[in-house]
């Protein structure tokens, strides 16, 4: 039961940091579709927490938050190189990246 609600735990903190990052890049209907399933799944952890201990329902959070986060920023920005710019300050360049990141510029 707990390595279930460890693993549907860590997919909804995958699901959520694309669908954070869908939200702000893509468009109104992707977004949509991406918070609704985010938060249908999110119904299935709330059911496992409730039926978890407390101080079991806390770690397996708070590490399928540290994990999943980590994870889910390397699959969704890739890996980087540093590209200096012609006035010296350096920007990352992304390789073999899901969503491209555009360094802000003043």
């Amino acid at each position: 039961m707990i390595v279930i609600y460890f693993i549907i735990s860590l997919v909804n903190v995958f699901l959520h940091i694309v669908r954070s990052i869908l939200v702000i890049k893509s468009s109104k209907l992707i977004a949509s579709l991406a918070n609704c399933i985010c938060y249908t799944f999110s119904a299935i952890v709330i059911k496992f927490i409730a039926e978890a201990d407390l101080f079991i329902a806390i770690a397996v959070q708070a590490t399928t938050n540290l994990i999943g986060c980590y994870l889910a920023m390397i699959f969704a920005t890739g890996s980087y190189a540093k590209r200096k710019m012609n006035n010296g300050q350096y920007f990352p360049k992304t390789k073999r990246c899901f969503i491209q990141m555009i360094p802000f510029q003043k």
